[in-house]
């Protein structure tokens, strides 16, 4: 089990906060970390990303003991079961038609961690010599980058890089990625919105964990750092302290 915690800001340029996450913890204290990133405007995307959190939540917390080998499984199942009710949901009200979420989801083991994601909201595992981003967003702007289209420095200012390919809600069926991945000689783990890392680099995320502070004053400096950096987006990121070997 990790020491986390959720972090959030609406920032100074939205009216609103379309981020949600959470740390859930089912009926054998299993720990299960979420973050959604919402969209749709006036179109309730704060909404979406609340139903898909609320629901992993409560689904998780009725789970007995999620075994490692179940564990893709459990989180591809769930992912599509939640995506179908929140396309549900929107078909039948609609004022929500046309909202969606990204969801990236991790569910702990003792020295490993199986993830899940869908849209562009990230994953990494940091020590102190890398930060490695586990996820491959789900963006027009990322699958420019893996054909050879442009460059990541160029990725990183590129108009486009807020067209996603594939989010919850708006089709009746969605395929998350999922990645096994072991906590071994890192430190934290990272789940976040793009309103962090669309606007601080990941070095400088990296350079800021790997002082010595407590996990609650390392948020707060995350949440900090988006708004030097001039983050015009809701800004959110589950933090998780890795305990044991280093590096």
């Amino acid at each position: 089990m990790l020491n986390a915690q959720f972090f959030t800001d609406t920032g100074h340029h939205r009216e609103k906060n379309e981020d949600a996450g959470g740390i859930f913890y089912n009926m054998t204290d299993q720990q299960l970390l979420v973050l959604c990133d919402g969209m749709g405007g006036h179109k309730a995307g704060e909404v979406a990303s609340q139903f898909v959190v609320n629901r992993f939540q409560e689904l998780f917390e009725q789970e007995n003991l999620v075994e490692e080998s179940q564990a893709e499984e459990w989180l591809r199942s769930t992912l599509q079961l939640i995506n179908r009710e929140l396309f549900n949901y929107a078909a039948a009200n609609e004022d929500f038609r046309g909202m969606g979420t990204t969801a990236v989801v991790a569910l702990i083991y003792d020295k490993r961690v199986i993830i899940a994601n869908i849209g562009d909201s990230r994953a990494y595992l940091i020590n102190s010599r890398e930060i490695e981003q586990i996820t491959s967003d789900h963006s027009f702007v990322n699958h420019l980058v893996m054909t050879g289209q442009i460059t990541e420095e160029e990725a990183f200012t590129h108009p486009q890089r807020n067209i996603i390919t594939k989010v919850m809600g708006t089709d009746k069926f969605v395929v998350a990625d999922i990645y096994v991945k072991r906590l071994n000689f890192n430190d934290y783990l990272l789940l976040n919105s793009d309103g962090l890392t669309d606007f601080v680099r990941p070095h400088l995320i990296q350079e800021q964990l790997n002082q010595d502070l407590p996990l609650e004053t390392q948020g707060q400096a995350l949440l900090d750092l988006a708004q030097a950096y001039d983050s015009t987006d809701n800004v959110s990121f589950v933090l998780a302290e890795i305990e044991g070997d280093r590096v």
